[in-house]
């Protein structure tokens, strides 16, 4: 019994003791405020004001009609949030979309993107594209990424040319 009641008290001491001591030694308690450079408080809000990143998301769809087709970009998933758009793609199937403020929330810094296109005579097609950001975005630049897509009618076309049998 004796021994039971010692071992007990002893634990609680050492967990008092790990409590104390070892605490203040990994920096969990906060200290006195470190100085402040007047300089750098200057600078502070001009970093605050840029929020999240720019990215240039360049778009080359294939086997467009002569009327073009109209592209959604939105967020893929809640980790990568921006200001969804809808542009007007001509024939040539070529155009560059401008994501502004683009922020990642997830700690892999993977942009996700969610492109629906919609062209006349098709059932509108959505494609998930993801791409990794760079670490640390720098200032009054812009990443670029390539983008290339199959119309909906090229696919429809592709899927109906070829006998069933053979269809994998």
């Amino acid at each position: 019994m004796r021994l039971r009641f010692w071992s007990a008290s002893a634990l609680a001491a050492g967990f008092v003791t790990a409590l104390v001591f070892v605490r203040p030694i990994f920096g969990q308690d906060a200290g006195p405020a470190p100085a402040t450079n007047p300089k750098t408080e200057a600078a502070a809000p001009a970093v605050e004001k840029a929020k999240g990143r720019a990215i240039d998301l360049k778009l080359a769809i294939a086997g467009l009609g002569s009327k073009g087709c109209e592209v959604d970009v939105k967020p893929g998933n809640p980790t990568c949030v921006f200001r969804p758009q809808t542009l007007r793609v001509k024939a040539d199937g070529q155009v560059t979309v401008s994501l502004k403020e683009v922020e990642i929330r997830g700690a892999d810094r993977n942009c996700s993107i969610a492109l629906t296109i919609r062209e006349d005579g098709q059932p509108a097609k959505t494609i998930y594209r993801g791409y990794r950001v760079a670490a640390v975005a720098r200032p009054g630049t812009a990443e670029s990424f390539l983008c290339c897509l199959s119309s909906p009618s090229k696919v429809a076309a592709v899927a109906g040319s070829t006998p069933a049998a053979t269809r994998r």
